[in-house]
């Protein structure tokens, strides 16, 4: 898998030109777009993104064979491919469902993909990623330029992360996604889980993840399983 990599100074973001590009069937599958500051990054749930100098905001173009209900599978895919080759490069990356990428319970960066869809299948998918690099942060996050990897570049780190994004698909089209997931459940920073039903508050773990990306939690006193949708349910740490 070879990438066309587009640079741009500054932009509104790089999703949105992503889509821009692909109206007007002026980008192909591939096709990566990198900007070196953001105005109007965005992440998931429609929340901003803050796209400071010294981050990576970049955006890729696929059209994967997958059908509209195995969308959120990208997003997995990705995350895991991503975090895979940065802890290769001494990073102790973890996961945060569905889309987040922790260092220490800080995060370090996110994935948002947003999709198109056409007689029930993926046409096209940009997959958004930010990463803390050398950027300011914001509390509670942090850089990755300032932890000890054998990364010593932006350059080196748009390399890997391009590596993990082909790592994940490749292996998802070729032996399916059930070992992705086996392995995403074990870099989850923290399967507890908690949510507050009717003013009291539950608690419970993650013990599944299914390949249309729905969460699998056993709440404590409940011998029943209970799946939810990624859109309708955040995990929340102890």
């Amino acid at each position: 898998m070879s990438f066309q990599i587009i640079r741009y100074e500054e932009i509104d973001s790089t999703n949105s030109e992503a889509w821009r590009l692909i109206d007007r069937l002026e980008a192909l599958s591939n096709t990566v777009l990198i900007a070196k500051r953001q105005t109007k990054g965005r992440g998931q749930r429609g929340n901003s993104w803050q796209s400071d100098l010294g981050g990576l905001f970049m955006s890729v173009i696929l059209q994967p064979n997958l059908t509209a209900a195995n969308a959120h599978q990208i997003t997995l895919w990705s995350a895991w491919g991503i975090a895979k080759v940065l802890n290769e490069t001494g990073a102790n990356v973890k996961l945060k469902w569905l889309n987040d990428l922790l260092i220490d319970r800080r995060k370090l960066g996110g994935i948002l993909t947003e999709t198109r869809i056409e007689a029930g299948k993926v046409l096209y998918a940009v997959v958004g990623i930010g990463i803390n690099w050398t950027n300011e942060v914001p509390e509670g996050a942090i850089a990755l330029g300032e932890l000890p990897t054998t990364l010593s570049s932006m350059d080196e780190l748009i390399e890997v992360v391009l590596k993990g994004i082909q790592l994940g698909q490749t292996r998802s089209e070729n032996e399916g996604m059930m070992s992705i997931l086996a392995e995403y459940l074990e870099l989850l920073s923290d399967k507890k889980v908690r949510q507050t039903v009717n003013g009291r508050e539950l608690q419970g773990k993650i013990i599944d993840i299914r390949p249309t990306g729905e969460l699998v939690v056993r709440w404590e006193g409940n011998s029943q399983e209970a799946i939810y949708q990624p859109q309708n349910f955040s995990v929340g740490y102890q």
